[in-house]
């Protein structure tokens, strides 16, 4: 798993950060290989607080949801609830 960007995100007084991930997937079952992108949350001290790391093959869908998070002051505890609505 790669990290392609970070932004701050704003969460109250915690120092977070929200990164867009990219990762190489190989289904052997499938025969096919390709990457999807995620999103990871991390604190100031680089632990992760929030990881979906397979969210789409679409880097400008999952770029557009973390921006979105950034730009409106999410809480890193209603991600998943975010995520799970953004998602067609």
């Amino acid at each position: 798993m790669n990290s392609l960007k970070t932004y701050p995100l704003t969460s109250g007084s915690d120092k977070l950060n929200m990164e867009l991930t990219s990762m190489e997937v190989v289904d052997e079952f499938e025969d096919i290989r390709y990457t999807t992108y995620g999103v990871r949350v991390t604190d100031g001290a680089g632990d992760i607080v929030f990881a979906a790391l397979d969210v789409d093959t679409r880097v400008e869908f999952v770029r557009q949801f973390i921006e979105l998070c950034t730009q409106n002051d999410a809480r890193a505890i209603h991600l998943p609830d975010l995520l799970e609505d953004y998602l067609p």
